[in-house]
């Protein structure tokens, strides 16, 4: 899935020169509510009246259209003061807090990982190459006799 960031520049142009576009970027283009698109009469058997249909279009399209607009000022701009608020905080905090933090921890993961790996090199590799000589003496072989021994313990 490639995802496509259009500059600030480039959605302001975009939707300056189309007012009709609202949505440069097509994140809602999910959503097809048109009276079509919803209300469908697929075979002519189950048409309805000509002026029924006529009629129900135009309540559902200016019922959508006068809904959506109350809504959108009763709650949708006091809602975009809230998401100004969520995202601007969210943003603050992201290049005032969370990426410093990111790359102190970095320098500290990378710092520690120097030191393991010098006390690794000084301490458990010579430890680990001393044992693996101590055992590479050792010989085992298999064979297909069964071997009897039997020790008794005198008691």
């Amino acid at each position: 899935m490639s995802t496509s960031y259009l500059s600030q520049d480039e959605i302001n142009s975009s939707s300056l020169s189309d007012p009709d576009n609202r949505d440069p970027l097509k994140i809602n283009k999910h959503l097809q509510l048109d009276f079509f698109n919803v209300i469908a009469e697929p075979d002519p058997s189950a048409y309805s009246f000509e002026v029924f249909h006529k009629v129900s279009h135009q309540v559902y399209h200016y019922t959508k259209i006068i809904i959506y607009r109350l809504l959108t000022v009763l709650i949708g701009l006091p809602l975009m003061v809230c998401w100004g608020l969520i995202f601007g905080i969210y943003t603050f905090a992201m290049i005032w807090i969370a990426v410093p933090m990111r790359r102190l921890v970095q320098t500290w993961i990378a710092e520690i990982g120097i030191n393991v790996q010098t006390l690794s090199d000084a301490v458990i590799a010579p430890i680990h190459r001393s044992m693996g000589q101590m055992f590479s003496s050792i010989r085992i072989s298999l064979s297909k006799e069964n071997i009897h021994s039997a020790r008794q313990i005198l008691v």
